[in-house]
């Protein structure tokens, strides 16, 4: 206190409004004023909206050099408030739209506005638990999406030179430069989506290995770990499909401590002799017999003095680190300065990708992407250059290449049309951190990033069986499910959590992959219609103010669900208006209600309502044992419904040139009738499409399995008079 935090701007400028970014969010604790001579100082007005540091103050109509800043005595003392560094961006220009009080949607977000799908404003940056974009969805009728030029000299690169806030009957965006602002008319917000996907890209569908269960840690010791690892998971029977190696899969020491001029003896892309001292021959076993794809962490830096040598000389790397901590971001710890490569160069990336091909032919399948907020487009630029070398790879000669699939730490509009994935960072195990990741994944969805996962269980520290039970039921509804942990903590694996705990989680990942068709389908559905899969119940229920407002319940498909996310098991269910299903069963409930009540720990609370048709496979260990046996169909009667199943190769991009087969059912409820007809290819490579089908029709309390039956190109099934009560 009784200390001014000062930025220079470097000159006079005459801005129409001044972001100041800091690390705590308590306005009336502040002071800030501005000055052209560093001399004589005036009070600038400032407002703090809702969702969180970042705040915006209002200079008066002159020029201003000096912007300074100060926390009040009695915060200090009181509350323990001060501030670290402070960032000022200067908006020099704005443009201003009419509101009729819409609310804004579709940001992003991070843990401090999770339990919000709203906002007031927003600053668009990436930082680990933190991405947001330059979009907003109005319920005014419509969407913007700002785009500002990239290269401009900035003092944080993380943050995007484009903002925007409500002020009274306005929505304002300031910026730098010059702003290129695309609206788009759109009556409901699921509209808006759809027109957000057709500006910049409909989501590519990932490959079906990336709809089972992913097992990453930082800490795999060695080969022998990692075999023992995968053979517990099949012995145990624990579906899986892919697992993720940290560091140790291609070095033995982390480079977090290096210099700017990295180390001689270190490997940027090689196999380390301690995990893979046999890469291909390992790789292709694990896939072979184990069913298990290998995903490689990767940093978007260099460790490796020659490759470092090489970089600072032709220009290629970023001038500053990466951001310590997580949001908001901790600079005074942050690292590998000048080690970072500027993927925006078009030579960095054709240099990347052929470092990358050894590492595709020996049978890396997909990447993790981590730390990469060095830049805003830093993520972008990267999965340019790894789809580059993916399309260089010892694939190039089959007739349609191998899917791209990356998980990355934060992303930027239009990331989902390269493959490209995402998780929410690198979260605690606590169980407030379980009660935001879906409130985040609401929020990067309706901010262009459909493919959301999360480090189930909390990723920094150990965990508990109840808290990681809890985390894998809300993540087998998720669009990736994921666990990761680091080298200082228990790994997540369900058999080292005792019994009721691993019991309850294999039933969870069993639910998971018996939802693979339906999931599958849904994705499908997405990159042809764009319209969101995993999506808050706004979209669906738009007059019920109660669903509106909710992110820890969403809707998967046509599955809303609600699972347990408190210590002490307690449900928080609310059901809109009509009758529905408990999932799975014939028990049925009107609405609106709220539920409560204690859950058992194997209960994943899901309802759906009368129409729903479901399709799921059979319990399987890996989406390799597709199609398992019949296609298992459930029909929840009382109105009517429909559903297509896709199926492709799982593998390739051949479903973008309509090599795929799509199954449409129908359900008639007065007839009591399901029927079906296909289209499509069916001779690829690779298929496996269900032959046979077997159809389960809820009533409210009773339900019937109905015979087997053949799929073929078309057919149907009746519900026969006689019921089994249940």
């Amino acid at each position: 206190h009784d200390q001014w935090l000062l930025a220079d701007l470097g000159s006079l400028q005459t801005a129409s409004r001044v972001e100041i970014l800091w690390d705590k969010n308590f306005a009336e604790s502040y002071f800030v004023q501005g000055s052209a001579d560093g001399e004589h100082w005036l009070s600038l007005a400032f407002a703090l909206g809702r969702d969180g540091w970042v705040v915006t103050a209002l200079p008066r109509a002159k020029p201003l050099r000096f912007i300074r800043i100060k926390c009040v005595k009695a915060a200090v003392e009181d509350a323990g408030y001060g501030i670290r560094e402070m960032a000022v961006h200067v908006c020099q220009h704005s443009v201003r739209l009419t509101s009729l009080g819409g609310h804004l949607y579709g940001k992003g977000g991070s843990a401090y506005d999770a339990h919000y799908l709203t906002s007031r404003a927003s600053q668009p940056q990436v930082f680990n638990r933190a991405a947001y974009v330059p979009y907003y969805y109005s319920s005014d009728g419509y969407g913007a999406l700002a785009v500002a030029p990239q290269g401009l000299p900035l003092y944080r690169p993380q943050i995007y030179p484009a903002s925007y806030e409500t002020q009274d009957d306005q929505v304002v965006w300031g910026y730098i430069g010059a702003l290129e602002l695309y609206l788009m008319p759109a009556k409901t917000l699921d509209l808006g989506t759809k027109a957000y996907f057709a500006l910049t890209g409909a989501p590519r569908v990932p490959p079906r290995y990336a709809f089972g269960f992913i097992a990453a840690r930082w800490g795999w010791k060695d080969k022998d770990y990692i075999e023992k690892t995968l053979q517990r998971f099949r012995k145990d029977r624990y579906p899986l499909d892919s697992i993720i190696l940290g560091f140790e899969w291609f070095t033995n020491e982390s480079d977090y401590n290096f210099a700017p001029s990295g180390k001689s003896w270190y490997k940027d892309f090689g196999f380390s002799k301690g995990t893979l001292p046999h890469p291909k021959e390992q790789l292709s076993a694990y896939e072979r017999e184990s069913h298990v794809r290998i995903g490689g962490s990767r940093k978007p830096r260099l460790g490796n003095t020659n490759f470092l040598d090489t970089a600072h000389a032709k220009g290629w790397t970023l001038p500053g680190g990466v951001p310590g901590g997580t949001y908001p971001a901790d600079w005074k710890h942050s690292f590998a300065h000048s080690r970072n490569l500027n993927f925006s160069i078009s030579e960095v990336r054709h240099w990347y990708a052929r470092q990358l091909l050894h590492l595709l032919n020996a049978g890396v399948h997909f990447w993790f992407n981590d730390e990469g907020e060095t830049d805003f487009f830093t993520y972008h630029y990267w999965n340019v250059a790894q789809s580059e070398a993916l399309r260089s790879s010892s694939e190039t000669s089959k007739e349609f290449k191998k899917r791209f699939f990356s998980l990355n730490r934060a992303f930027t509009p239009g990331l989902a049309r390269l493959g490209a994935t995402v998780w929410t960072g690198d979260l605690y195990p606590s169980w407030e951190d379980l009660q935001r990741s879906p409130g985040v994944m609401l929020n990067w969805a309706l901010a262009g990033a459909p493919y959301v996962g999360c480090d189930i269980g909390g990723f920094a520290g150990d965990t508990e069986a109840g808290l990681l039970t809890r985390w894998m039921q809300a993540g087998a509804f998720m669009p990736l499910m994921m666990v990761h942990s680091w080298l200082r903590a228990r790994p997540h694996w369900p058999w080292l959590f005792g019994d009721e705990a691993s019991s309850a989680m294999r039933a969870a990942l069993d639910l998971r992959y018996r939802l693979v068709p339906y999931h599958y389908s849904l994705a499908h559905q997405m990159f042809q219609k764009r319209k969101l899969w995993m999506r808050p119940l706004i979209m669906e229920f738009p007059e019920d103010s109660t669903a509106a407002a909710l992110t820890t319940q969403w809707m998967d498909g046509a599955i809303m669900v609600a699972p347990v996310l408190r210590k002490d098991s307690r449900k928080q269910v609310y059901l809109p208006e009509g009758t529905w299903y408990a999932f799975n069963s014939s028990r049925t409930i009107s609405g609106p209600i709220h539920l409560g009540g204690s859950a058992t720990m194997d209960e994943i609370p899901a309802y759906v309502r009368p129409g729903t048709i479901v399709t799921m496979s059979p319990v399987m260990q890996s989406v390799d044992e597709l199609p398992g046996g019949p296609l298992e169909l459930h029909v929840y009667s009382g109105a009517d419904g429909s559903f297509e199943l896709v199926e492709d190769d799982g593998d390739t991009v051949a479903y973008e040139s309509t090599r795929v087969r799509t199954t449409t059912f129908r359900w008639y409820d007065s007839a009591g009738t399901l029927s079906w007809r296909a289209r499509g290819s069916t001779e690829d490579p690779g298929r496996t499409d269900f032959k046979e089908l077997v159809v389960t029709i809820f009533g409210a309390g009773s339900q019937v399995r109905l015979p087997k039956a053949s799929l073929h190109d078309g057919g149907s099934v009746m519900e026969p008079h006689s019921e089994v009560q249940v």
